[in-house]
């Protein structure tokens, strides 16, 4: 997996603060360059005396850590929100919805907010969420595959007395190069001839392809919505993409020698088949494409994906919905206070607000194992994605991790800022109701960011 430098790598230190429950082991590194105390305890097999002792010594230590970092001068806050409050003043005065606020993630304290309940539309930053989710519920090892199967057990003398399934379990990315790749690990099998079928198998998801295209009035066009089921491939260019698929298998395998005595359709793998040969993607570099460079087809297609990991297959936007919904529940997020319907932000009918980011952006950064590969998914200020033409020579430049969003009348960023004390602060912005173009919008963003990386605390 090629990765951008982590926090630790960068100089910035992760520290886990999840619950210490029953059984569990703690780890925890004080973040302060010249302090380096690191716990491990198992508190399940300490004595009660023992147990009370530690948890006594653990609060300690969390309450000489929050004095360390706690310093931060409330007269510098007060210039901060000065500062931020006349970055937003112009857009807030001429009329437009603005809902912004920014957080410290050790101390989970909040350094500026403006109407940060307020109930706005996302867009694209909605694929921040579905990343959370993903990762939360799938994990950072999970690997997204497209596999062959076959009905015949024996494969005698190279031949496939039977058919060839080639069934995709959502994998957005899956393409030409990949299927070669594929293809040739079956010819590495030694098969001469298949008797029956080739098969292409897209029954991990439902066949509703276009998510919610004409479904609410008012909404995102339909030539917007992209072409979504669980046999994805070339970015689903063509009508239908499970039949390309298998075409090309068809036609790798014939250059590769193989005789094929049957045809190519639509179906579905029986069970017990045999699998003889897999391609996959890892989540870490579907979810860097999906968040770089804000992949509608890619957001979709892992909301439905997770939701069929949640619930069961087939994948729907309905199950996608449910597991969100779990997802932001574990979070403390109130349901009644957002509505996420697709995993993509092409909706107008996604709302949110600033609270709800925070939330979802403290869990991650508190997440030892995926929050190095939640960060690095996304954009890079003045380096990488959708950021990598903004904030180009400010101190923002390579500080600014963060999701863009745009649709008509909509303009959003939200993410981490790396500031001038080398601590993480979270962020979000969002400009709703405004007209033409959204660059203004964006200049007004890049101000607010290049402010949080410009600002220091002691």
């Amino acid at each position: 997996m090629v990765r951008f430098p982590s926090l630790k790598e960068r100089g910035v230190p992760a520290c886990s603060r999840q619950a210490l429950g029953r059984g569990e082991v703690k780890t925890c590194a004080l973040k302060n360059p010249k302090i380096n105390i690191k716990l491990k305890i198992n508190l399940y097999h300490q004595p009660m005396k023992q147990k009370k002792a530690l948890l006594f010594l653990l609060t300690l230590i969390f309450l000489f850590q929050s004095l360390v970092f706690g310093q931060i001068k409330e007269s510098r806050v007060e210039l901060l929100q000065q500062e931020l409050d006349s970055v937003i003043a112009p857009v807030r005065e001429s009329g437009i919805t603005v809902c912004a606020k920014v957080m410290h993630a050790d101390l989970n304290k909040t350094l500026y907010e403006y109407k940060p309940e307020t109930e706005v539309i996302p867009a694209s930053i909605t694929k921040l969420i579905t990343a959370a989710c993903s990762l939360s519920k799938l994990g950072q090892s999970y690997n997204l595959s497209t596999i062959v199967y076959t009905d015949d057990y024996n494969m005698k003398e190279g031949i496939i007395n039977g058919n060839l399934y080639i069934k995709g379990f959502g994998d957005p990315d899956f393409s030409s190069v990949d299927l070669k790749d594929l293809s040739d690990n079956l010819l590495k099998l030694g098969i001469k001839e298949i008797t029956g079928n080739i098969i292409a198998d897209e029954s991990f998801f439902d066949n509703d392809y276009y998510t919610l295209s004409n479904s609410y009035k008012g909404d995102t066009g339909p030539s917007y919505w992209p072409l979504v089921n669980a046999l994805a491939f070339n970015k689903n260019k063509s009508r239908n993409p499970a039949l390309s698929a298998a075409n090309e298998l068809a036609g790798n395998l014939t250059s590769g020698g193989v005789k094929m005595d049957g045809t190519i359709i639509e179906g579905t793998t029986p069970k017990g088949s045999k699998e003889i040969a897999k391609f996959s993607h890892t989540i870490y570099d579907v979810l860097s494409n999906m968040c770089k460079e804000s992949d509608n087809h890619s957001a979709i297609t892992m909301f439905k994906l997770v939701g069929a990991k949640y619930k069961d297959s087939p994948g729907t936007i309905s199950k996608g919905q449910e597991a969100i919904q779990s997802f932001l529940t574990e979070l403390g997020v109130d349901r009644y206070s957002y509505e996420i319907l697709e995993g993509s932000g092409l909706t107008r009918y996604n709302k949110v607000n600033a609270d709800m980011y925070m939330k979802v952006l403290k869990y991650m950064y508190d997440d030892r194992f995926l929050f190095d590969y939640f960060m690095n998914a996304l954009s890079i200020a003045g380096k990488e994605g959708t950021l990598r033409n903004r904030m180009i020579g400010t101190q923002a430049e390579g500080n600014v991790y963060g999701k863009t969003g745009t649709l008509n009348g909509v303009s959003s960023l939200t993410g981490y800022v790396i500031d001038k004390d080398n601590e993480v602060l979270l962020f979000f912005i969002v400009m709703n109701g405004f007209g033409g173009n959204a660059n203004s919008m964006r200049s007004v963003q890049d101000t607010f960011c290049e402010t949080l990386a410009g600002f220091s605390g002691k």
